[in-house]
């Protein structure tokens, strides 16, 4: 990353009279009426001038930081898994992270025996709907971890209860936890009745919306629209 070529030569420097900027370069009274166009090209010359070298160092930082972050990693995962069930590192490495998820085991919510829909995704579960099969497929083709109707207790009335979320994602680059929910019937009050009272429940135990929960919906009249999902994964997700 090369530094910006200067435009124009010598130095735009600048002075306030009575409330009002007086532009000069090279000590030569520049009018703002008639060279607004050169002033402004000059000026933010001067400024990417600066800003240039100043990426280029945070960039070889970063890397540094990238490479620590592969040989932490590397330290445990090289290791053979009898070594490493013996013990938990004092850094879990977002790939063991990853890996510990994608591993889980769990009994998710039954279909009903009249439930006739038959959707599964590119990695062969069966969803609910085909909305789901877009969203799930759709985080597949991303590369997210991601779990359908994983159990997750929650505290509502004053107890724990078990709830589904949709799907439990992982986030690749943090390894933290975001719940998709789809909202399908919008348009249906008793629907909406029993989602607004789920998002209450979520946010109470501080797992905000548009932070930890993540909607996507639609309506009878309004379907899913599919170009927002990547909008959301690369937010989110990645």
């Amino acid at each position: 990353m090369g530094a910006a070529k200067q435009n124009d030569s010598g130095r735009l420097w600048c002075r306030k009279v009575r409330g009002n900027y007086q532009y000069f370069i090279n000590d030569k009274y520049v009018s703002k009426q008639k060279e607004w166009n050169r002033l402004k090209e000059q000026a933010k010359t001067e400024y990417r001038n600066k800003l240039h070298p100043l990426l280029e160092k945070e960039v070889k930082s970063l890397k540094c930081i990238l490479e620590r972050e592969k040989r932490i990693s590397d330290l445990f995962t090289t290791l053979c898994e009898g070594k490493r069930i013996l013990f938990e590192p004092d850094i879990v490495p977002i790939s063991e992270i990853i890996r510990r998820f994608e591993c889980e085991e769990y009994e998710g919510l039954p279909f009903a025996a009249d439930d006739n829909t038959e959707y599964y995704t590119n990695k062969g579960e069966r969803v609910r709907s085909k909305s789901e099969k877009i969203i799930a497929d759709e985080m597949n083709r991303h590369g997210i971890p991601y779990k359908y109707e994983k159990p997750l207790l929650l505290y509502a009335d004053g107890v724990h209860k078990e709830f589904h979320p949709d799907f439990t994602a992982m986030n690749v680059f943090t390894g933290e936890l975001k719940y998709v929910e789809h909202l399908g019937m919008m348009d249906n009050p008793l629907y909406l009745k029993k989602t607004l009272g789920k998002l209450d429940i979520y946010e109470k135990n501080n797992l905000l919306i548009g932070r930890d929960v993540i909607l996507l919906h639609e309506s009878s009249y309004r379907p899913l629209n599919t170009r927002v999902i990547g909008d959301y994964i690369n937010e989110f997700l990645m």
